[in-house]
């Protein structure tokens, strides 16, 4: 499918959540980190929650919106997607090696899937020449 609208949909409501993450993340560590199921007792567990939680996810919201705004670019869009579906590949593989997890990770599961998926298949559209736009 081509649409280079779509496409900065998607970035865009992707940006959204992950800032939005990384802000409730970086606002009520404890409270985010419980409802995956961690426990941060130490101020190393909380030093590794927030480089993730916070430094990743709003690293990962930035470069969605640069996607966005270069939605042209496809790449860059292909890269965010692939940085998404590498959480994807982790809960895999965690799936086997570890056993399914709980009903409260596999909403997020099934979105990280779905929304990297559907930043593949929804390119951007034909790039319009300079000057030839309303012709």
């Amino acid at each position: 499918m081509k649409s280079s609208k779509v496409r900065q949909f998607l970035l865009g409501v992707t940006a959204l959540v992950f800032a939005l993450i990384a802000l409730a993340s970086l606002v009520a560590p404890h409270k985010m980190a419980e409802g995956v199921g961690y426990s941060l007792g130490s101020v190393d567990a909380l030093s590794e929650f927030r480089a993730i939680y916070v430094g990743v996810w709003l690293a990962t919201a930035v470069l969605l919106v640069i996607a966005l705004r270069r939605v042209q670019e496809a790449l860059l869009g292909d890269l965010c997607a692939l940085l998404i579906l590498g959480q994807t590949f982790g809960r895999v593989l965690s799936l086997v090696l570890d056993g399914f997890p709980s009903t409260r990770v596999w909403p997020m599961f099934i979105l990280e899937a779905v929304g990297a998926v559907a930043l593949f298949v929804v390119r951007p559209s034909a790039a319009t020449p300079r000057g030839e736009a309303g012709r």
